[in-house]
C-alpha cells in the first residue's frame, strides 16, 4: 500500500512504513527525511512524545523507515483534537500540523507521522517560532520555565 504526500510517499511493508522521496520533489523529500531523522537523532520525543519513532534512516535522506501506524480517519482526529489528550504545546515548535493523514495509532497511541513541517518554511517564518522552543538546547534549557 502506498500513502502519497506533497513531497514522499510511504510504502507499508508489514510492520514498517519507508518514507521515500518523490521524484518530482526529490531536493524537498530528501531535505524533510533528514529533518525528521534529525529531530529525532536529537531526542524532541522525549519533550514531545506525540512523534512517530524512526526505526532508520538512509544517507542523503534517500528513504526513512517508521513503524507502520493505521491513519485516523477524519472523524477520529477531529475528536482527537477536541480531547484533552491532544497536546497543546505553548509555546508550540512548529514541528508538525494538525491535518488528515498526519496522525495515526501506533498500538492504540496516538502519534504523529509527519514532523518535517519547517521544511516548507521560509527564512521569514522560522524567525516568528518563539526562540524558546527553536531548537532542542532551547527545548531542554527552558522547559522548566514554559511549563
Amino acid at each position: 500500500m502506498k500513502r502519497r504526500g506533497s513531497q514522499r510517499f510511504a510504502v507499508l511493508w508489514g510492520a514498517v512504513a519507508v518514507k521515500v522521496p518523490r521524484l518530482r520533489r526529490l531536493r524537498e523529500g530528501m531535505r524533510a527525511n533528514r529533518m525528521e531523522a534529525r529531530i529525532w537523532r536529537e531526542g524532541w520525543q522525549r519533550k514531545y512524545p506525540e512523534l512517530c519513532p524512526i526505526i532508520a534512516s538512509m544517507p542523503f535522506g534517500i528513504a526513512l523507515v517508521m513503524p507502520a501506524v493505521r491513519i485516523m480517519s477524519p472523524a477520529e482526529l477531529e475528536a482527537f483534537r477536541d480531547s484533552a489528550d491532544f497536546p497543546d504545546h505553548d509555546p508550540d515548535p512548529e514541528l508538525y500540523e494538525s491535518k488528515g493523514g498526519e496522525w495515526g495509532y501506533l498500538r492504540g497511541r496516538p502519534v504523529v507521522v509527519d514532523y518535517a513541517m519547517r521544511v516548507h518554511m521560509d527564512a521569514d517564518e522560522i524567525a516568528l517560532i518563539d526562540p524558546r522552543v527553536l531548537t532542542i538546547r532551547d527545548v531542554v534549557r527552558n522547559w522548566d520555565a514554559i511549563w
